[in-house]
C-alpha cells in the first residue's frame, strides 16, 4: 500500500513528455540539439523559393481545364475529363490532376490554388530527402542534401508553377524513404509502402515513376538482411502492391464501355494502355504501338488529337 502511494511515476512523467512529443522543433533523441532547427529553417527557406511566385503563376493551357470540370463534376473526377460533360480526357490519368482539385475545391479556383499542391509537395521532399540521407551517411550530410536540394534551380521553377510535375518527384523520395528502412530491416512493410509510392507516382507522370524500379529491385535482391527465399517473395509481394496501384485507373477506362467513358486522347482507339504505354511511354522514344498517336520525334510535338491540335505535354 505504501510502496503504491510512493511511487506514482507514470501519472507524474506524461505531462511532461507530452509538450515533447509536440514540439516539433526539438530535435529527436540521437541527434544534436541543432539539426532540427535547421531542417526546419531550409524548409522555411524552401516554402519561400516555391511559393515566391504564387502570385504571378497563370493557368497551364487544357490542364487547368481539367482541373475545372474535375473539381465541378463527379464525372469529370473519375475519369480526369478536360470538359464536365466528360466526353474526352487528355493524354494524362485523372490522378495527376486530383491534388489541384483538392486545392481548388478548399481555396477556390485560382491560378494560385493550383500551383500550391507543388509548394506543398516540394516541401514535403525537402524534409524526406533530409531523412534519408540523414539515416545513410548522418546529420551534416541531411542537412546539406536537403539545402542542395532546395536551392537547385531547376527545383525551384518545377514546384513553383501549376503543372503537377513536384508529384512524382515527392512520391519517388518518399519511396526511396520507404524503400530505405525495410532494405536496411528486411521489412516487408516498407517494402510495400515504396511500392505504393511508387504506384502513386505513376498516376503523376505515368512510366516515368517505374524508372527507379530496377535499382530498388536489385538493391533489396542483393542486401536485405534476411533470406533469400524471403526476399524474392517481399519484392514480389511489393511489386503486385505497385501494379495495382500504379494501373487502377488504367483498369477503370478499361472496364468501362468505351460508349460510356470520354475518349481518351493520344490514342487512335480510345484504349488506356495505348495512351500510357504508346504515346507516353514507347513512343516518346520512336517506338508506336498500336492505338498509340505518333509523336514527332524531332521535337516531341503530339501529333494532332481527334477534336485538332496537339493532345498535351510531354
Amino acid at each position: 500500500m505504501s510502496e503504491t502511494l510512493t511511487h506514482p511515476p507514470s501519472q507524474d512523467s506524461a505531462p511532461e513528455s507530452r509538450p515533447h512529443r509536440w514540439a516539433v522543433w526539438r530535435s529527436p533523441a540521437g541527434q544534436p540539439a541543432w539539426a532540427r532547427p535547421a531542417l526546419l529553417g531550409i524548409a522555411l527557406v524552401a516554402a519561400v523559393l516555391y511559393a515566391w511566385n504564387l502570385r504571378l503563376v497563370d493557368y497551364a493551357p487544357r490542364y487547368a481545364d481539367a482541373v475545372k470540370s474535375m473539381s465541378g463534376s463527379w464525372r469529370a473526377f473519375l475519369y480526369g475529363a478536360v470538359d464536365p460533360e466528360a466526353t474526352y480526357t487528355l493524354d494524362k490519368l485523372a490522378g495527376s490532376f486530383v491534388p489541384q482539385v483538392v486545392s481548388a475545391k478548399i481555396f477556390g479556383y485560382h491560378a494560385w490554388s493550383l500551383a500550391l499542391p507543388q509548394v506543398i509537395e516540394g516541401v514535403i521532399a525537402v524534409l524526406v530527402m533530409y531523412r534519408v540521407v540523414r539515416r545513410w551517411v548522418g546529420v551534416v550530410p541531411g542537412l546539406l542534401a536537403a539545402g542542395i536540394f532546395t536551392l537547385t534551380p531547376v527545383a525551384a521553377s518545377m514546384f513553383g508553377h501549376s503543372m503537377e510535375d513536384g508529384a512524382l518527384v515527392m512520391c519517388l523520395v518518399l519511396a526511396v524513404d520507404a524503400y530505405q528502412r525495410a532494405v536496411l530491416e528486411g521489412r516487408l512493410r516498407s517494402l510495400i509502402g515504396a511500392g505504393v509510392w511508387v504506384g502513386l507516382g505513376f498516376q503523376a507522370k505515368m512510366v516515368q515513376a517505374w524508372m527507379i524500379l530496377p535499382a530498388l529491385a536489385v538493391g533489396y535482391l542483393l542486401t536485405a538482411p534476411i533470406e533469400l527465399r524471403r526476399r524474392v517473395r517481399h519484392l514480389g509481394a511489393a511489386g503486385a502492391v505497385m501494379l495495382a496501384v500504379s494501373l487502377s485507373w488504367v483498369m477503370l477506362y478499361t472496364l468501362t464501355p468505351a460508349s460510356d467513358r470520354p475518349y481518351i486522347s493520344g490514342t487512335t482507339n480510345n484504349n488506356a494502355f495505348a495512351m500510357v504505354f504508346g504515346y507516353n511511354g514507347l513512343g516518346r522514344v520512336g517506338i508506336n504501338l498500336p492505338g498509340a498517336e505518333e509523336v514527332n520525334g524531332r521535337n516531341g510535338v503530339p501529333a494532332p488529337g481527334p477534336l485538332g491540335g496537339p493532345e498535351g505535354e510531354g
